[in-house]
């Protein structure tokens, strides 16, 4: 954690979408004089996200994500440090784990400083509370990342870091976070009015809907591991679902009518299906990891692909279709002179270099030319940063996540719950669950659901890991990994020291309480 100031952030603060929280410093940047102005206040909103894009700016920053069992990787050359995740051999002085800890807790600070301080701002409530309401929003959030991850964590919440603070429990850390996530739902506005928070037709602030869901996967993952408070927290989940699904019209929520739209640019960056997103913009404050996700043979960086068995064992239909990409091209060779085409590859051919299918969902298609119709692709120079949104909360996972809430929760299957499901599965193309089913039938059919819906590379808040995780079921996919991929830790168990990553080594030298 490392003492950044304020101010700094505030002066150095980037753009994260078209005129998005703009910045005017004009060197009045001093602890007495802060804050005395409307601008002060929106000035240091601006500083704020600018650290939190940081934290998710770089697809190495997720490396959560290679230990669930939908992304794997390689261990050739560089991407040794991504098999150390995948396959549970984690190394705390892998400089991975270091950059994102310390990247949660910069963001944190920036919070602190916004809840802290705003309300000297010489404003009416009515324009302090929707700003002051994000600050809350975002500690929340940063702050269950964290625990998720780390599990017990120094807990800060002034200003200036103490370096002799001890790590919290895990529960007195969900309290922080439910607290936060609660005023954030009271201050935050259904929608709001002005740029840069309101933009191309969505909340590109967190809303009330999104503190909503905020607070109701907090709920969600207190019912399960570690703490397992059980159905009682899965009804208080569900109940505040519900709230967001009966009032989807008030707060711009949609399903996409297209699935395919979810992989696209300029349309998915501003889809009204993202509940809260990363809004980023390629020529300022953009998200770095498009070719982590091509072959090597198409101009790639191979840093992720599909798990064998995930692949194989997810249903046909369209989002299959829309999630993977199964070929590989050529771009080595020489066209085609009839086609102009470079040679295309299945994914499995035994001349391409790793034999798995890729994820396309985050190629930014200014980069890219793609047929959907025959799966042709071809890369056009592109380049490591893309414009692509981060879909942090989406619709169509809350509505799974209601009915997940239902399935473990203490009251019977709701028509809701059905429907919720109904229109997930009917827009990937996938048969429709019946309602004649017990609710344990229920309950893996609605995991399977979410497992194919949020797949890959999204940084969800509510992703594959974390309902592993949450589920006590992280450790099992030994049972049914592939025989062709890396070997997982053959001492992988449901315990902290697999279930949490190891805090930094750097850090253990910087705070002596981290060691207890």
């Amino acid at each position: 954690m490392k003492n950044i100031l304020i101010y700094s952030i505030l002066l150095f603060a980037l753009c994260s979408c078209d005129n998005f929280l703009e910045e005017d410093p004009r060197g009045r940047l001093t602890p007495s004089s802060f804050f005395s102005s409307p601008e002060d206040l929106d000035m240091a909103i601006t500083g704020m996200y600018n650290k939190y894009y940081q934290t998710n700016a770089r697809v190495f920053r997720a490396i959560y994500v290679w230990c669930a069992d939908d992304v794997t990787a390689h261990s050739g050359g560089n991407k040794s440090r991504f098999s150390e995740y995948d396959r549970f051999n984690f190394n705390s002085g892998n400089t991975d784990i270091l950059e994102m800890y310390q990247l949660y807790y910069q963001t944190i600070k920036a919070c602190n400083y916004v809840i802290n301080n705003a309300e000297r701002t010489p404003v009416e409530k009515s324009f302090l509370e929707p700003r002051l309401g994000q600050a809350y929003f975002l500690r929340a959030l940063n702050y269950f990342m964290l625990v998720r991850i780390w599990g017990r964590i120094p807990l800060i919440t002034e200003n200036e870091i103490n370096y002799n603070t001890p790590k919290a429990d895990v529960q007195k850390i969900y309290e922080l976070i439910e607290s936060d996530a609660l005023t954030a739902e009271r201050m935050l506005p259904d929608n709001h009015k002005i740029a840069p928070y309101f933009q191309n037709g969505i909340n590109v602030a967190p809303n009330k809907g999104a503190a909503k869901a905020l607070l109701a996967s907090v709920y969600m993952t207190e019912a399960g591991w570690p703490l397992k408070k059980g159905a009682e927290y899965y009804d208080k989940a569900a109940a505040k679902y519900k709230e967001i699904i009966e009032n989807e019209a008030t707060y711009g929520y949609i399903l996409e009518p297209d699935i395919r739209t979810l992989t696209k640019e300029p349309e998915a960056n501003y889809s009204k299906e993202i509940v809260f997103g990363e809004f980023h913009n390629k020529t300022k404050n953009y998200f770095s990891g498009p070719k982590s996700e091509l072959p090597e043979e198409s101009g790639g960086w191979c840093d992720y692909m599909v798990e064998l068995e995930f692949f194989r064992s997810m249903p046909e239909g369209i989002r299959k279709d829309a999630w993977f990409l199964t070929k590989v091209t050529m771009t080595g060779q020489e066209r085609n002179p009839e086609t102009g085409r470079y040679p295309l590859l299945d994914w499995d051919d035994p001349a391409t270099n790793q034999k798995h299918p890729y994820w396309k969902k985050n190629i930014e298609s200014s980069d890219w030319v793609f047929n959907y119709d025959d799966g042709y692709y071809e890369t056009k120079g592109i380049s490591s940063a893309s414009g692509k949104t981060r879909m942090i909360f989406r619709y169509a996972d809350i509505l799974l996540l209601y009915a997940e809430a239902v399935a473990y929760g203490s009251k019977n299957i709701d028509d809701l719950a059905f429907d919720c499901m109904w229109r997930v599965q009917k827009r990937a193309g996938v048969p429709l669950i019946s309602k004649d089913v017990t609710k344990e039938y229920f309950q893996k059919a609605v995991l399977d659901e979410r497992r194919w819906e949020t797949a890959g590379m999204e940084h969800s808040c509510m992703g594959r890991f974390f309902t592993m995780q949450r589920h006590e079921i992280l450790h099992l996919q030994k049972n049914y990994r592939d025989a062709a991929e890396l070997s997982l830790n053959p001492n992988l168990t449901l315990s902290e020291e697999f279930y949490y990553f190891p805090i930094p080594d750097n850090e253990l030298l910087i705070v002596p309480g981290l060691k207890d």
